[in-house]
């Protein structure tokens, strides 16, 4: 591959791959606040299940059961919760999987424009170094 075009190439792909880590950033920091609110679900329920536990002794049936719906709808927000959450994780993996991607292919490029620099310079060493036995023949030979 040429070096020009590996040259274009290289900024294209780094530019990307600093897209994807963005995109990494931004997926992680969601899971994260997901991720509390969900912690937050959590600590609500159980701190509801406790205070109804201590006043379990004076309860009428209307009372029971609207605690029972309220303990309800906090378990079905902690699912939907969950659901959240796992979605989040999802898209944060696969954003980490695209970004290993685009490091892989920057690396590779880097690696190939590398490898097209050495081999410009043994080329350029060799033309050197036959420009010079040229001119110690030529120099040679008007010596004599």
């Amino acid at each position: 591959m040429n070096r020009l075009i590996l040259e274009r190439i290289m900024p294209i792909a780094e530019h990307e791959k600093e897209d994807a880590a963005i995109e990494v950033r931004g997926f992680k920091a969601r899971l994260e606040t997901e991720m509390e609110k969900l912690y937050d679900l959590l600590l609500m329920y159980e701190s509801l299940i406790k205070h109804q536990d201590e006043q379990s002794g004076n309860i009428d049936l209307l009372m029971s059961q609207y605690r029972e719906k309220t303990r309800e709808q906090v378990k079905r927000q902690i699912e939907t919760q969950q659901l959240v959450v796992q979605q989040a994780r999802n898209r944060y993996h696969a954003s980490q999987e695209r970004l290993l991607g685009k490091v892989v292919e920057e690396k590779k490029y880097v690696t190939l424009h590398e490898k097209v620099s050495m081999q410009e310079m043994t080329v350029a060493k060799l033309t050197e170094q036959q420009m010079m036995d040229e001119l110690a023949v030529i120099h040679h030979g008007k010596g004599k």
